[in-house]
């Protein structure tokens, strides 16, 4: 049995052959394949039972065929005149806010087996307060690269500083 096609790479092969019948069951974890002829497929019929899978029967498949051409009046009529005015803009949730700031960032010490999640203190639009927030709890991405990007230079920038007092 040819496992992959000429040209393919070994990960896009199929992993999976068949379908094929059990003929018996030759050990607890050994089963026989029932291999036709006409299948093309030629490999030892005994096969172990972690190699099998069960087959999704699909019941009846639909029959009918789509055209692909299409004549004027069996188009989908589309008039975008006819929608609400509010179909394009985004639903706000009320719950949702906003961030303002990145303005520190702490790292705990894990205690117990748990890995430590990194906090950080987050200022929030419309309020005074900022708040320690675990990155979980919000997903402002450029906020966050701004803030890591501007925290990487300023710690470079410390670096060179003692090294040139030494």
């Amino acid at each position: 049995m040819e496992r992959v096609k000429p040209g393919q790479t070994k990960k896009l092969a199929h992993r999976w052959h068949g379908p094929f019948r059990v003929k018996k069951k030759i050990e607890e974890f050994a089963y026989e394949l029932e291999l036709s002829d006409k299948s093309g497929y030629r490999f030892y019929p005994v096969v172990h039972v972690s190699r099998l899978k069960a087959v999704k029967d699909l019941g009846e498949r639909p029959t009918t065929r789509l055209r692909h051409e299409l004549g004027e009046a069996e188009r989908l009529d589309f008039d975008e005149q006819l929608l609400p005015e509010d179909s394009w803009e985004p639903d706000e949730d009320e719950d949702r806010h906003e961030v303002e700031a990145i303005l520190d960032d702490e790292l705990p010490l894990s205690t117990s087996t748990a890995r430590a999640q990194r906090m950080f203190n987050v200022k929030w639009v419309g309020y005074d307060e900022p708040s320690w927030e675990p990155l979980s709890n919000w997903s402002y991405g450029g906020l966050l690269f701004d803030y890591l990007r501007n925290k990487k230079r300023e710690n470079r920038l410390q670096m060179v500083q003692v090294a040139d007092e030494n």
